[in-house]
C-alpha cells in the first residue's frame, strides 16, 4: 500500500509539472515565437511565392494565406531550421513556406505563425504569367543598416508599381556581424537589424538577391544561405549552387555569383559556367517568347573607381570568367554593384566600344548600381582615368541612390538612376533592341573593331594562361565532413550513451525546477516602425540597462520603443 500511494503522489507530482509547464510554454511563445523579419521571394515560377520569417525560438511554421481580405483562408505548413551565428550567445530559427498554384494578377492576405503567435497581415500581388505586360523593378546594391536611404526606399517600394526588388549583393554589412558601442556588447546581429529594417519592403515585394563579398562569411555564406530563398535551387542555398534564374513578363532574369572567383580555390567557377550556358541556351531558344535577357551580379567586369578592385585590373577575374559567355549568348543587360557609385557604360566587349547609343546594341549595357548606401561610404572616380567606355560616371552625388527598370515591351526598356532622398533623376537612357535579341557576334563589326577586339582576345589568353588552375577537386567540406564521421565511429557511440544521460537529467532538473520555483519574469521590448505601425520585439539582456542606448544603436531611425514590459 504505501508504494502504491508514493506512485500516484508520483504521478501526480508530474501531471502537475507537465500542466505547469504547458502553461508557461504558451505564455512565453507569445514573445518567443512571435513572427518577425518577414519577407518574400518568388518560388520556382511567378505563380508561386516563397514566405519566410524568424523566431528567437524554436517554434512551429505556417502560413495561412486568401485572395483579399475577406476570401477564404488556406493554410500552407513551413519547414524550420536553426540559424547559424558565429557569436555563440546569439541565437534564432528560420521559417520557411512555399505558397504554390496561385493566380495572376491577384492580391493576396497572409499571416505568419508560429505556436499561434501571428505577425501581420501583410499582402502582395501576382504578376501576370504572360509576357505582355511591362514589369518594373527596383535596383540596387550595397546598402547598410546605417543607411539613410532605407525610409525613403520603403515609400518608394510601397506605390505598388514594382514586381520585384533585385538587392545585387552586400546586405547590412556585414549580416554575421555583432552589434558593438564604445567595445560594449549589445546582443544584436547585424542580419537581424537589417531583415527588420528592409521587412516593410521585402514583405510585400518579392526581393531577389546575389551574393556579394560581403556575404562571404569565412567562405560559408551561411547568413545569406540561411536567410534567403530563391528560385530553382534548393533552401538553405547550396554552397556550390548560388546562382538560379526566372521569368517575368518579356525578361528572362539570370543571377549570378561573382564571389565563386575568390572563395574555395574557385571550385565553383566551372559549374556555374556550365549551368550558366545551359540556362542561356535553353533562353535563347525561348526569346520568341522573352526576348530580354537581364543579368545581374555583385562584382562588376569594368569600373572606373580609383581603389583598385577587381574591375579596375587588367587581369580582372570577373571579366575574364563571364564577359566571353555573356557577348556570346546575348544578354541584353548585365546589373552590376560593389562600387558604392553609380556608372553607365556603352555597349562593348573586349573593351571596345561597339556603338555610342544605345540602339540596336551589339553588346551588352552594363550598369553599375551600388550607391544605395554603405557604411564605408563612397567609391570616388579615378581623376585620370579617361576610358572610352564610360557613357555616364557619378560618385558624390550618387551616394543614397538607386535604380529603376521596366520593360516596356518586346523592343524598348527603360533605365534610370534616382537620388533617394530627393527624387532626383540622376541619368536615364532607352535600350532599344529591334534587330539583334539573340547571341552577339562580330559578323557585322567594322575591321578596325574587329582587330582590336582581337588583339585584347591575345592578350586574354595570355593572362588566363599563366593564371593558376581552379581546384575542381579535392577536400571540399562535405568531404572533411564525411572523413571525420569515418574515423570517429566508436567516439560517436560513446558519445551519444553520455549525451543521452546527460539530456535525461537535465531534463528532470527542468521539469523540477519549473515547478517548484518562482517563474522570474522575463523582459522584451516592443517595437514600431515610425511609419508604417509594424511591431516586433526583442529580448533584453541582462547587461542591457539604459533603453535608450539600445534604441540608438539598432534603430537607425527607423524604429522607436513603445514600452518596457514584463510578461
Amino acid at each position: 500500500m504505501p508504494s502504491l500511494r508514493a506512485g500516484h503522489y508520483l504521478v501526480v507530482l508530474i501531471w502537475t509539472c507537465i500542466i505547469c509547464t504547458c502553461r508557461c510554454s504558451i505564455e512565453t511563445d507569445k514573445v518567443q515565437c512571435h513572427p518577425e523579419q518577414v519577407h518574400i521571394s518568388y518560388g520556382d515560377s511567378v505563380s508561386e511565392m516563397v514566405i519566410m520569417w524568424s523566431t528567437p525560438e524554436q517554434c512551429s511554421a505556417q502560413v495561412m494565406f486568401k485572395e483579399g481580405p475577406w476570401g477564404t483562408s488556406n493554410i500552407v505548413e513551413g519547414t524550420t531550421i536553426a540559424m547559424v551565428y558565429q557569436n555563440p550567445n546569439i541565437s534564432s530559427y528560420l521559417h520557411r513556406a512555399k505558397l504554390k498554384s496561385l493566380k495572376s494578377e491577384t492580391t493576396y492576405f497572409y499571416t505568419p505563425e508560429s505556436n499561434g503567435a501571428t505577425s501581420g497581415p501583410y499582402y502582395f500581388k501576382t504578376p501576370k504569367t504572360t509576357q505582355d505586360w511591362q514589369p518594373e523593378f527596383l535596383v540596387y546594391g550595397d546598402l547598410g543598416i546605417h543607411s539613410d536611404s532605407l525610409l525613403n526606399l520603403q515609400v518608394e517600394a510601397l506605390k505598388g508599381t514594382y514586381t520585384a526588388v533585385l538587392h545585387v549583393g552586400d546586405f547590412g554589412y556585414n549580416l554575421y556581424d555583432t552589434i558593438y558601442t564604445e567595445g560594449a556588447y549589445k546582443g544584436e546581429n547585424v542580419g537581424d537589424v537589417f531583415m527588420r529594417q528592409i521587412e516593410e519592403i521585402s514583405s510585400h515585394i518579392p526581393y531577389m538577391t546575389a551574393p556579394g563579398n560581403h556575404e562571404i562569411e569565412s567562405e560559408t555564406f551561411n547568413q545569406y544561405r540561411y536567410r534567403f530563398s530563391m528560385p530553382n535551387t534548393d533552401w538553405p542555398i547550396p554552397l556550390h549552387k548560388m546562382w538560379y534564374s526566372y521569368d517575368i513578363g518579356p525578361v528572362h532574369f539570370l543571377s549570378y555569383s561573382t564571389e565563386v572567383f575568390f572563395v574555395a580555390n574557385g571550385q565553383y567557377v566551372e559549374s556555374q559556367r556550365q549551368w550558366i550556358l545551359a540556362d542561356l541556351a535553353a533562353a535563347n531558344n525561348n526569346r520568341h517568347t522573352r526576348p530580354w535577357i537581364v543579368a545581374y551580379g555583385h562584382r562588376p567586369m569594368y569600373c572606373s573607381n580609383n581603389d583598385g578592385d577587381d574591375c579596375t585590373q587588367l587581369e580582372s577575374k570577373v571579366r575574364l570568367g563571364l564577359e566571353d559567355i555573356f557577348y556570346h549568348q546575348g544578354v541584353d543587360i548585365i546589373l552590376q554593384a560593389h562600387e558604392h557609385s553609380y556608372e553607365r557604360l556603352y555597349p562593348m566587349y573586349k573593351g571596345v566600344v561597339l556603338s555610342y547609343n544605345y540602339t540596336n546594341p551589339t553588346a551588352p549595357v552594363q550598369l553599375i548600381s551600388g550607391a544605395a548606401g554603405s557604411k564605408h561610404g563612397i567609391d570616388e572616380m579615378n581623376p585620370t582615368l579617361n576610358e572610352t567606355w564610360s557613357a555616364f560616371r557619378m560618385d558624390n552625388k550618387s551616394f543614397n541612390s538607386y535604380g529603376r527598370l521596366k520593360a516596356y515591351n518586346a523592343t524598348h526598356m527603360f533605365w534610370e538612376q534616382v537620388a533617394v532622398l530627393t527624387g532626383e533623376v540622376l541619368d536615364s537612357i532607352w535600350i532599344v533592341q529591334k534587330e539583334s535579341h539573340g547571341p552577339f557576334t562580330q559578323t557585322q563589326l567594322p575591321d578596325d573593331q574587329k582587330e582590336k577586339i582581337n588583339e585584347q582576345k591575345e592578350i586574354d589568353d595570355v593572362i588566363i594562361n599563366r593564371m593558376p588552375k581552379p581546384k575542381t577537386t579535392g577536400d571540399t567540406l562535405t568531404d572533411k565532413v564525411s572523413k571525420a564521421i569515418k574515423g570517429a565511429d566508436i567516439k560517436l557511440i560513446v558519445g551519444v550513451s553520455f549525451a543521452v544521460f546527460v539530456v535525461l537529467f537535465l531534463l528532470i532538473v527542468c521539469v523540477v525546477r519549473r515547478c517548484c520555483c518562482k517563474r522570474r519574469p522575463k523582459s522584451y521590448r516592443r517595437w514600431e516602425t515610425l511609419d508604417y505601425g509594424k511591431k516586433f520585439y526583442t529580448n533584453l539582456k541582462n547587461e542591457e540597462k539604459d533603453g535608450d542606448d539600445f534604441e540608438v544603436e539598432v534603430s537607425d531611425g527607423t524604429t522607436k520603443l513603445i514600452d518596457s514590459a514584463k510578461e
